[in-house]
C-alpha cells in the first residue's frame, strides 16, 4: 500500500482551424496603463457578461488589483489571416473588433479555500469565462479548461473553483456544486409579525465611516475564514467596495451610498461588519439592502442585524445573496415569519485535482475506513483511494486497502459536491451519484462522511 499519488495531466483539448491561444500576466505600456492586450481582454469579459465595457480610467482602476491577486489571463484568438479566407472575414475586418479583442476569455488565481481541516487549502479560482458567441462549437471553452487545468496540476494544486452562471456548463469538466447561498427578507418594522429577537443585545454596534474599515474587514474575514468550513479567500476588489472607495456602478467614483457598522463585542475586539445601502425613499416598504456581512460568530451577526432593523424609517431588510444556509436568525426571532427565504442557490463549485491532498484537508464527523473508486472523464483524480480516519485526521492512500470493510464508487463531479459537507451521502445515493456493492453500511458511511452544518461561502468571483 502507497500514499503516493500523482494526478495525471489532462490532455489539453485542440482549438478549431484558424484560432490560437495564449495566456498572458496583465501588461501595461510606457505610460504605465493596461496595454493593449490587457485592456481588450478585460473590456472583452465585460461584455460576454452583458456589462458596460470599462473606460480607460476605470481600467487604470482596475489594473493594480489583478496584479495583486496575480491572475492570469487566457484568450483565444481569431487568426485574421484565416478569417481573410472565410466569407464573413471582410466583415470582421471591417466591423469587428481588433486583433486584439480575444473571442474566448478565461482567468484564473490562487486563494485557499477552508474545508474544514487544520489548516485553509491552496486552491485554483476561475473565473472571467466567456466564449463569443459568433465562434462556438469550435472547442473554445474546452480548449481553456483543459488548459488550464493542466498547469494547476503541473502547479501541484489539490482544487480548482469556480462560480458559475449557467449551472449546466461545467459538471462535464468534473466540477460539482459544493455550497449554496439564501437570499432573505426580513420584516424589520417593529408592530405585529415584525422584527424581535428573543435574547437582549450583547456587545454594541455601531455605525462606522466605510473609509476607514480597511483593517477591520481584512482582519474580520480573516478570521471568519479561518473558522468557515466553504469559505473562499477574497480578491482585492472586495476591500475597494467595502470601504466605498470603488462605486460598483463606477470604480473610478466614490460609492457615497455606502454605509457601514461593525459589532463590537464585551472585550472590546469587533466581532462582525455589514455593509449595506438604502434602496431610496421611494421603495415601498421602505428598504435596507445588505451587499455584505461578514461575523466572526453568529452572535455578531445576529447583532449587526438588530441594529439594522433598529434603524430609523427601515421596514424591510433584504439580503439578496450572502445569507448561509444554516443562518440562526429564523429561530432567534420572537416570530420565525418575520425572515422569508426569498431564493436559493449554488455558489461555489469544486473540481478535485488531488483526491489524497483534497481529503486529508477535510473535515470528517466520524473515525471510519472505507475505498473510493473516482472515474474522471479528464484522467486527473481516476484511481482507487482508501480513506482511514482517526481523531477526526484522514489518511489517504491511492490503492485499496484489503481491510476496508466498504467500497464505494462515484466521479469527480460527485465528489466535488459531497467535499465540503453540503450533500450527504445518502441524497447522492438516491440521485445515483453514488454506488456501492449490495452490502454495503450507508448508514456508517454516512455518519463518517456527513457534517452536522452546511458549508458557507461569502465570496464571489
Amino acid at each position: 500500500m502507497t500514499s503516493e499519488f500523482a494526478p495525471q495531466i489532462p490532455a489539453v483539448s485542440s482549438l478549431a482551424e484558424g484560432l490560437s491561444s495564449r495566456t498572458f500576466e496583465p501588461g501595461t505600456d510606457e505610460g504605465g496603463k493596461p496595454d493593449a492586450s490587457t485592456a481588450a481582454f478585460i473590456r472583452t469579459v465585460e461584455y460576454g457578461f452583458y456589462e458596460p465595457w470599462y473606460s480607460d480610467e476605470q481600467l487604470e482602476r482596475l489594473h493594480p488589483v489583478f496584479n495583486e491577486d496575480a491572475q492570469e489571463l487566457t484568450g483565444v484568438y481569431v487568426d485574421r489571416g484565416f478569417a481573410a479566407l472565410e466569407p464573413w472575414g471582410g466583415a470582421l475586418e471591417t466591423v469587428g473588433f481588433d486583433p486584439d479583442h480575444p473571442v474566448g476569455t478565461f482567468v484564473d488565481y490562487d486563494k485557499t479555500i477552508n474545508a474544514g481541516g487544520a489548516e485553509p487549502l491552496p486552491a485554483r479560482l476561475i473565473t472571467g469565462v466567456t466564449v463569443n458567441p459568433s465562434f462556438r462549437r469550435r472547442g473554445i471553452l474546452k480548449h481553456m479548461m483543459t488548459n488550464r487545468l493542466a498547469s494547476a496540476v503541473e502547479d501541484g494544486m489539490a482544487l480548482a473553483a469556480l462560480t458559475v452562471s449557467e449551472g449546466g456548463i461545467y459538471g462535464r469538466f468534473g466540477f460539482g456544486a459544493a455550497t449554496r447561498l439564501r437570499g432573505l427578507q426580513i420584516n424589520a418594522s417593529a408592530a405585529g409579525d415584525g422584527f424581535a429577537l428573543t435574547t437582549p443585545p450583547v456587545g454594541k454596534a455601531l455605525t462606522v465611516d466605510p473609509s476607514k474599515t480597511k483593517d477591520v474587514l481584512k482582519d474580520v474575514f480573516a478570521q471568519f475564514h479561518a473558522n468557515t468550513r466553504g469559505s473562499v479567500g477574497r480578491q482585492s476588489t472586495y476591500w475597494e467596495t467595502g470601504t466605498a472607495r470603488w462605486d460598483p456602478e463606477n470604480i473610478t467614483s466614490w460609492d457615497r451610498k455606502a454605509r457601514a457598522a461593525v459589532h463590537v463585542r464585551d472585550d472590546g475586539s469587533i466581532g462582525g461588519y455589514v455593509v449595506f445601502t438604502y434602496a431610496g425613499w421611494d421603495s415601498e416598504p421602505s428598504t435596507m439592502r445588505i451587499r455584505d456581512l461578514i461575523a466572526v460568530d453568529a452572535t455578531s451577526r445576529i447583532e449587526l442585524l438588530r441594529h439594522l432593523a433598529g434603524m430609523d424609517l427601515v421596514d424591510r431588510i433584504v439580503t439578496p445573496n450572502g445569507s448561509p444556509v444554516s443562518d440562526p436568525l429564523q429561530h432567534a426571532l420572537v416570530n420565525p415569519r418575520a425572515v422569508k427565504t426569498t431564493s436559493l442557490g449554488d455558489v461555489l463549485w469544486i473540481r478535485v485535482l488531488n483526491p489524497v491532498a483534497a481529503l486529508e484537508a477535510r473535515a470528517w464527523n466520524a473515525d471510519g475506513e472505507f475505498s473510493l473508486t473516482i472515474s474522471d472523464s479528464l484522467g486527473i483524480a481516476d484511481g482507487v483511494f482508501t480513506v482511514s480516519i482517526s481523531g477526526g485526521v484522514a489518511q489517504v492512500t491511492s490503492t485499496e486497502s484489503a481491510t476496508a470493510p466498504q467500497h464505494f464508487w462515484l466521479d469527480v463531479a460527485a465528489l466535488g459536491s459531497l467535499y465540503l459537507g453540503d450533500v450527504s451521502v445518502l441524497t447522492l445515493r438516491d440521485a445515483g451519484r453514488i454506488t456501492a456493492e449490495d452490502e454495503a453500511d450507508w448508514a456508517a458511511f454516512s455518519s463518517t462522511v456527513d457534517l452536522p452544518t452546511a458549508p458557507h461561502c461569502a465570496t464571489h468571483f
